[in-house]
This record gives C-alpha cells, sequence and structure tokens, in this order.
C-alpha cells in the first residue's frame, strides 16, 4: 500500500474541544468588591473542571453583613452548584459559631478581615451530556441582620459549546508511471479535386495550406528530438457518396496515395512510416450532415442512410424519392465529405524537472503523464491554491481517471470544499480489487466525516483499518465525537 501513497498532508489535531467565552467580572453591586479572572471552564477525564483566581483584597463585608458566593453550573435546565465560598463580617462570624454552624468541607468561610487577598478556587463535578452546552454562572447572596437578604445577583463568568472537529489525514494516490507515453495528434484535411481526378493537386485551391497542416505538425515534433519521437502517420481518405460506388473507390484510394507521396516528400524525416488506408463513400458523414439538417422527410431519408441497402442502391432510391433533398446533399454536404483524416502517432520523453514539468501544464498537457501532475503537485503546499489548481488540471487531462478523481477531490477538502469534493467521489468506484480500493474509500470516508456524518465515516474506516494506518487514527478521532 505505502507504494501508492506518495503525499499525505494535514496532521490530525483539535480532535474534539470546547469553545469557552470567558466573560470576567470586575466587580458590580453584589459582589461587594470581589473580582474573578482567569475563569476556565473545561471537560477532563469524565469530569467538568472550573478554576479560577478570586480577588478579595477590596471586597467591602461590614461586621454585621455576609456574603455567600457560589459558582453554578447550568444550562437553563439543568443545574449544579459547586463548593461556596463565604465571607462573613466579625459579628456575622461569630454569631454563626456560636450558633452552631458547620462548614461543609468542601465549602469555604472566611472571617472577612482574615480572607487571603487572593485565592486560586478549583472545583470539578462528574460529567454529565447536557454539560456540553453550559453556563458558569457565579451566585451571589448577601445577608443583614437576622439573615435577611440585602441582595442578589448572578454574573455569567463562561460560556461553553462542545465542538468535535474532524481534522484528517489526506491520502493522495500516486498513479504509476507510463511505460511509454504514447500520444496521438488527429485532424482532418479538407482536400478539392478536378472532377473525376484522383491526384491530389497542391496548388488547386486551398490545399496547399490544407496539406501543410500535416506536414507542419509532424515536422515540429520530428525535429524536437529531445522531447519526442514520431513512430508513424496514417492517412485515411474519404469519397463522397455521388457517383458509382467502384468508381468512388478507385478514387478514395488514388487520392489518398497520391496524399501520401506530397506528405513524405514534405518531412524532414524521411524515415517516418506513413499508412493508409480509405473509404469509399461515407455514408457516416451523411448521417450526421441530416441528422443535423432541417431537411423535410429527414428522419426517412436516415432510415435509407442508415439502412442495409448497397451503396448504389441507397444512391438510387435517394436521387429517386427526395430529388430536391439529393440536391442539397450534392450541394452542401458532398463538398465536406471529400477529405482525408491524419493520425500522428508520438512518444514523448519522460520528465523529471518540476519546473519543466509545471511549464507543460500551462503550454501543453497533452504530454505530461497522470504521474508527471502528480510530481508538480507534490513540490507545492498541500491545500495551496496552485496545489488544487495542478490537481484539477490533471483531472482536466484524464477526465476519466479515477485515481485523478479521487486526488482532486482530496485537494478539494483540503481546501474545504466538499461540494467539489462530494462532485467528484460521486463518480468514482469502490476501486473493485485493485491496491487503490482502500485509498478511495479512504477518502469517501474523510468527505462523510468532514461532513457530519459520523457514524456513516466510522463504518467506512473500520472496514479499511488494517490496510490503511491512516483509517485507525481517524476512528480513534470519532469515538471522540458525539453522535
Amino acid at each position: 500500500m505505502r507504494k501508492f501513497i506518495l503525499l499525505a498532508a494535514a496532521a490530525m489535531f483539535c480532535v474534539a474541544a470546547y469553545a469557552q467565552n470567558p466573560v470576567n467580572r470586575t466587580g458590580d453591586v453584589f459582589t461587594k468588591g470581589v473580582r474573578t479572572s482567569n475563569v476556565q471552564l473545561y471537560e477532563q477525564n469524565g469530569a467538568m473542571n472550573v478554576a479560577m483566581d478570586l480577588d478579595y483584597s477590596a471586597a467591602s463585608v461590614s461586621r454585621k453583613e455576609s456574603l455567600d458566593i457560589v459558582p453554578v453550573i447550568t444550562d437553563g435546565t439543568h443545574t449544579v452548584e459547586l463548593p461556596a465560598i463565604g465571607l462573613y463580617g466579625g459579628n456575622r462570624y461569630y454569631k454563626f459559631l456560636r450558633e452552631g454552624g458547620k462548614v461543609a468541607k468542601e465549602a469555604k468561610l472566611y472571617k472577612t478581615k482574615n480572607a487571603p487577598a487572593t485565592e486560586h478556587y478549583t472545583a470539578k463535578v462528574p460529567y454529565e451530556s447536557w454539560m456540553d452546552n453550559c453556563q458558569l454562572l457565579l451566585k451571589q447572596t448577601s445577608r443583614g441582620c437576622c439573615n435577611s437578604t440585602l441582595g442578589q445577583g448572578i454574573e455569567t463568568l463562561a460560556a461553553l459549546k462542545y465542538e468535535f472537529r474532524f481534522s484528517p489525514e489526506f491520502l493522495f494516490v500516486q498513479p504509476v508511471a507510463e511505460a511509454v507515453k504514447a500520444r496521438s495528434e488527429k485532424g482532418e484535411a479538407h482536400l478539392e479535386y478536378a472532377v473525376g481526378n484522383g491526384n491530389v493537386d497542391p496548388n488547386f485551391k486551398n490545399n496547399s495550406a490544407e496539406i501543410k497542416k500535416i506536414t507542419d505538425l509532424v515536422n515540429q515534433l520530428s525535429d524536437n528530438v529531445a522531447e519526442y519521437r514520431v513512430n508513424e502517420i496514417t492517412l485515411k481518405g474519404y469519397a463522397s457518396p455521388d457517383g458509382g460506388f467502384a468508381t468512388n473507390e478507385k478514387l478514395a484510394k488514388a487520392r489518398t496515395n497520391s496524399l501520401k507521396t506530397l506528405v513524405q516528400e514534405a518531412l524532414n524525416d524521411d524515415k517516418i512510416s506513413v499508412k493508409t488506408d480509405f473509404e469509399a463513400e461515407d455514408w457516416a458523414g451523411v448521417a450526421a450532415f441530416v441528422e443535423k439538417s432541417s431537411l423535410a422527410k429527414k428522419d426517412e431519408i436516415l432510415d435509407i442512410v442508415r439502412g442495409t441497402l448497397a451503396p448504389d442502391q441507397k444512391e438510387r432510391k435517394l436521387k429517386a424519392s427526395y430529388p430536391a433533398q439529393w440536391k442539397t446533399l450534392k450541394d452542401e454536404c458532398f463538398p465536406a465529405l471529400r477529405r482525408a483524416t491524419y493520425n500522428v502517432g508520438y512518444e514523448v520523453v519522460p520528465y523529471v524537472d518540476v519546473d519543466q514539468i509545471k511549464n507543460k501544464i500551462e503550454t501543453n498537457p497533452k504530454d505530461l503523464s497522470l504521474n508527471e501532475f502528480f510530481m508538480a503537485a507534490n513540490s507545492c503546499q498541500t491545500g495551496s491554491p496552485e496545489f488544487i489548481q495542478i490537481m484539477e488540471k490533471a483531472l482536466q487531462q484524464y477526465p476519466s481517471n479515477e485515481i485523478a478523481k479521487v486526488n482532486a477531490a482530496n485537494a478539494a477538502m483540503s481546501a474545504g470544499n466538499l461540494a467539489r469534493a462530494e462532485e467528484l467521489l460521486s463518480t468514482v468506484s469502490d476501486g473493485g480489487s485493485s491496491n487503490q480500493a482502500p485509498l478511495f474509500t479512504y477518502a469517501k470516508a474523510l468527505y462523510e466525516a468532514m461532513s457530519g456524518n459520523f457514524a456513516k465515516a466510522a463504518q467506512m474506516f473500520t472496514s479499511i483499518k488494517d490496510k490503511v494506518p491512516q483509517a485507525k487514527a481517524a476512528l480513534e478521532q470519532l469515538a471522540k465525537a458525539r453522535y
């Protein structure tokens, strides 16, 4: 599996977290000068923890008064009170003791004069699910003579919201390098001929320019021996269905051979093989023209054109049954069918220099293998605009390649573009029995996890955890998600 993974990006971090918004108070009417700072509210090891610094140095509690301070965790429906702090003036303090008052071991009671200037307060309670979204409040009650209530207040010290953030490690699949980078260039030369003439006259109408399209292409490739090697040229000549089949067959063959001679004479490399083929009557071209046309009775005409009649029988039936349409075909369709197609087969050298590959991406991406695109992307920062652009251009060049789709989807996810990832992954198979199959599943599982479909993602990661180590790490993350 490792040989297919060249690039792994984005370490897993910030797996699950609470987002805390502290609201530190500097005192108000009910605090009697008590201040809070460095407030913390967090879950750890199955407990909800509270920590804060309390400053009593400016506390103002008279001899006959007391101030009860109670931290409270609540979500508005559930409430847990934490150990309290009491600041008692001298008279209230001794009265409390004379009357047998006892302080719970987890609570703190201070005579105001003897209270520390500051203290670090900590408390924890067993975690409960409702605490995922809760607040830490500070409830204060000021009391006077006969335990009368002088004032009450509640301050919000911190608000807590549990957030699970799945931070994936993206695995990009390295394509297998092409053993031979075989390429081809195809095109058409629209040649014109004197009536019944089997020779291609380069000086007749625009023939010279049409022939030059072929020879210039071949010479540009063959002259650049550092990058290309031309293997062969295949020329195929076509005649139109106007006239007898036997005559058209001779014309198509003769015209193709004539074109071959002209091409060979214009090539810089006389060792390049030039092969020929011909088609006497291009009825497929006629069908394509009729299909796009607005000819009357075109369905009936298409039935004849595509039917099983012999070529000469088709011609006679069309002439007899649809003379007006036949004339349109002769004037508008047949001239374009008298042409030659060409296919130039060549090989491209492998590229190893990243800068050269990047230049090719912009100038002639067809020369590049999918593996060379991958090399260029690997030189960029994962998730960067250039990285994503290269992965997308690789896909443009290899639109049906599933490795290209998976890599482009991973690149999109690395930039947070889940919509693009979904578009691509929806067209990717499960990989069947190929070595890449677990990596295809891994990419799809990442999409599900990043989309919040944690249960589905967990199932997919579980199915490949023995083949893709990163799937185990992803499962460890998902174990902390609450779904």
